[in-house]
């Protein structure tokens, strides 16, 4: 009964292997291979080889009698990586499954279910610390003289690593759970948290190398630091070193904490796994409800499919946060960029006034709303239709809410650039017109994108957001027109001004506007009733 489901755990975590959302069918077996392939290779090719080559930076403190340290860093980052790798799975697959009420109403031991959830969890934090803690402990012997004990020490150590991942897995997974269930907008929350973890990832990669080198650099001030102010971290290093005492007391301490970690959800399984959201109580008031015109209320509904999903603003609405952070990035900078970019193209400002132009359109480009729109009504399409809404209407939503969405972060981009550049008001103000106009010009291209390439089969909204083709041109196209406004200054600027340069630019941008506005309102009317 626990291997079966367990099969039915791992078939649900790996769901996409076997399934095509897309077509809407199995895979074959050959094509899950390959896909299984792939993720070994990204899983031990790539994360291995990263975890590798961190380990070899890391040797040269082996060589100066402070393996500890190096255990102690190397065991912190498996589990880390395998808490983060496991907890999600903790959340989804042991607390709030959605096919427990289902499982505990079969003839099948409560405990049988239990097992089967933890063992996969377990299995899970096996495989992302082991990716970690087994090139660390490959290095470790390569610059080290193996002994009995440090061979001992090694051989425990991914399963110590990986019994402490399930305890802290398992109670993080809980609290994890509690915060869903009281949580009103899971998507704001999911999108926050989406972004402070590429906030920190950038960091780290950004001042991974600089930390190394002063790290290897000032070892043996931050190993008797280390030692004195958190003596835990140096008997987890010695551990794996294969010291017996830490060895012991190491292995002792996870396993009292996973005793008491899996007596806890032993007794309170039932609880957690029937657990629901609470309903709160609403007292009904009388009020007055305001009136929406045809166009505002199809432009709320657009509105309100892009908020309440993760997927859809992160894929087609993160280039509102690079906007805004280069923005404030351009503006705390200012001064530097004045005194040390600007005067190495004196005598070219032309040149950097269309290069910002160029940079705040390409940002732009990233928000493609509008492109996956239609495709995104999927099998719904009929209750869109059945209102007694224009067509017109319908699609001037969709490019409408693009428009609102992009034009304030542009617009705060395009003033921070100027107030860096300091060109003539003119100048100043084509860059803020084309600016606009170029977003109002990518809003239209993005639903002419929409509609030439429309998907309605799917079966996850994955599918049209980052791999429907209408995505990939919006994109690609928007960034290509972009490069060609900063590009095709390079040789009109020899002859004209920026000014005169931007002017044309502009009237180029509001022509493929209005031929764009026209064919939706015609043509793409059409496409849109036919489908």
């Amino acid at each position: 009964m626990i291997k079966t489901l367990l099969k039915k755990q791992f078939s649900e975590i790996f769901k996409a292997y076997f399934f095509d959302a897309k077509k809407n069918k199995s895979r074959s077996k050959t094509s899950t291979v390959l896909y299984f392939l792939l993720f070994i290779f990204v899983m031990v090719g790539v994360m291995g080889a990263m975890f590798g080559a961190l380990s070899f930076s890391l040797s040269p403190i082996i060589a100066l009698g402070f393996g500890w340290l190096y255990f102690a860093v190397m065991v912190l980052l498996s589990i880390l990586f395998g808490v983060f790798g496991s907890v999600f799975s903790t959340y989804s697959g042991l607390y709030l499954a959605k096919d427990n009420d289902l499982l505990l109403s079969m003839p099948i031991p409560v405990r049988a279910i239990m097992v089967s959830r933890l063992l996969g969890v377990y299995l899970m934090g096996l495989m992302y610390s082991s990716v970690a803690i087994i090139p660390a402990i490959v290095v470790y012997f390569i610059f080290s003289k193996a002994s009995v004990m440090s061979i001992v020490g090694a051989l425990l150590l991914p399963v110590t690593v990986s019994l402490f991942v399930l305890a802290l897995s398992c109670i993080f997974g809980y609290f994890v759970a509690k915060i869903s269930l009281k949580l009103k907008n899971k998507s704001f929350v999911t999108v926050l948290i989406s972004l402070a973890f590429f906030a920190l990832y950038y960091f780290v990669y950004f001042k991974a190398s600089a930390f190394l080198g002063e790290f290897i650099k000032n070892v043996m001030i931050y190993g008797e630091n280390i030692k004195e102010r958190a003596y835990v971290v140096y008997i987890i290093g010695r551990s794996g070193e294969g010291a017996v005492v830490p060895l012991v007391a190491v292995n002792l301490v996870v396993s009292v904490l996973l005793f008491v970690t899996l007596y806890v959800i032993s007794k309170s399984f039932i609880k957690i796994a029937t657990s629901t959201a609470a309903v709160k109580r609403v007292k009904y008031y009388r009020k007055r409800e305001k009136m929406h015109s045809s166009l505002s209320a199809v432009m709320l509904k657009e509105l309100k499919r892009f908020t309440s999903s993760p997927n859809y603003m992160l894929n087609c609405g993160l280039g509102i946060v690079f906007m805004i952070a280069a923005g404030v990035f351009v503006l705390i900078k200012g001064g530097a960029i004045r005194e040390t970019i600007l005067p190495q193209f004196s005598g070219y400002e032309g040149l950097t006034v269309a290069a910002a132009c160029a940079v705040v359109c390409m940002l732009v480009s990233m928000n493609d709303i509008a492109a996956p729109s239609v495709s995104l009504e999927g099998k719904t399409l009929w209750q869109i239709r059945s209102l007694p809404v224009g067509t017109n209407t319908i699609l001037k939503s969709k490019y409408l809410l693009q428009i609102c969405i992009n034009i304030i972060p542009a617009l705060f981009c395009a003033f921070a650039a100027l107030v860096v550049l300091r060109p003539d008001i003119l100048t100043a103000i084509l860059f803020v017109a084309l600016c606009t106009a170029y977003v109002v010009f990518h809003a239209l291209y993005s639903l002419y994108c929409g509609l030439h390439k429309v998907n309605l089969d799917w079966t996850n909204e994955v599918v049209p957001i980052k791999q429907g083709l209408s995505v990939v041109f919006a994109i690609f196209g928007g960034w290509g027109v972009a490069i060609a406004i900063g590009a095709l200054f390079l040789i009109a600027g020899a002859v004209m001004p920026v000014g005169v340069y931007l002017f044309i630019i502009l009237s180029i941008i509001l022509l493929l506007s209005a031929f764009i506005y026209r064919w939706i309102n015609t043509s793409g009317v059409r496409v849109f009733e036919e489908l």
